[in-house]
């Protein structure tokens, strides 16, 4: 009995010791799927311009744009065309672009008229979901601001985003309205980027703010 309760006791322990491990396994293996879906994971940099009406065309195209020499400029509402490129581990769904004017309060954002990134040209969106945004980050509070918008069915006409896929690490080009109306713009650093994750289903993962720099 006493080298059978000693043998008990050491595969007990064995036992123990061995769910511990992998509990402790587990559990790291957790952190890093937590921090691989954060927006600490993804560094994003980001640069602005505002082309004059004239340089649209050719600026969209310089910057990779297939068919950007068609994407014109309109004198009455100034463009700012976006580069952004990004790193991180990939995640399931796309990253959301907004850009937003950080002049206002809260911030105003910038109507989209779209973009092309590595696979092709994409197209501004929205959807009701992103609003979500706002309930959990402040500096997104413009995001549910829609006193300008007149048709339900379609992109609101003061919000909008640009998507592309949520590769690990890729870029954009994108190109955005300041609205009718709104104050000439002449620093680049007052504009604000949200770079969101949603997942396939739809739904805001998190939203990362990434301020733009003032010109070199």
């Amino acid at each position: 009995m006493g080298r059978h309760g000693a043998r008990l006791r050491w595969v007990v322990a064995l036992v123990s010791a061995t769910v511990a491990v992998l509990a402790t396994i587990d559990h790291a293996r957790q952190r890093e799927r937590e921090h691989a879906a954060s927006p600490d994971a993804v560094t994003v940099t980001v640069e602005a311009m505002l082309p004059a009406a004239d340089q649209v065309a050719d600026l969209t195209a310089a910057y990779g744009w297939r068919n950007g020499s068609a994407i014109t400029g309109d004198p009455d509402n100034q463009s700012v065309l976006l580069r952004l490129n990004w790193t991180g581990p990939s995640q399931p769904g796309t990253y959301q672009v907004i850009l937003l004017d950080n002049r206002l309060t809260p911030a105003r954002v910038l109507p989209p008229v779209g973009g092309r990134d590595t696979d092709g040209s994409v197209g501004a969106n929205w959807a009701d979901s992103y609003e979500k945004l706002a309930e959990r980050y402040d500096w997104l509070a413009g995001l549910v601001t829609r006193p300008e918008s007149s048709d339900s069915l379609r992109t609101p006409d003061n919000l909008g985003a640009v998507g592309t896929s949520a590769t690990a690490g890729g870029s954009l080009v994108a190109l955005f309205r300041m609205g009718p109306g709104a104050a000439p713009l002449t620093d680049p650093s007052d504009l604000l980027v949200a770079f969101c994750h949603v997942d396939f289903s739809g739904t805001p993962r998190w939203a990362k703010p990434v301020p733009v720099p003032a010109p070199s």
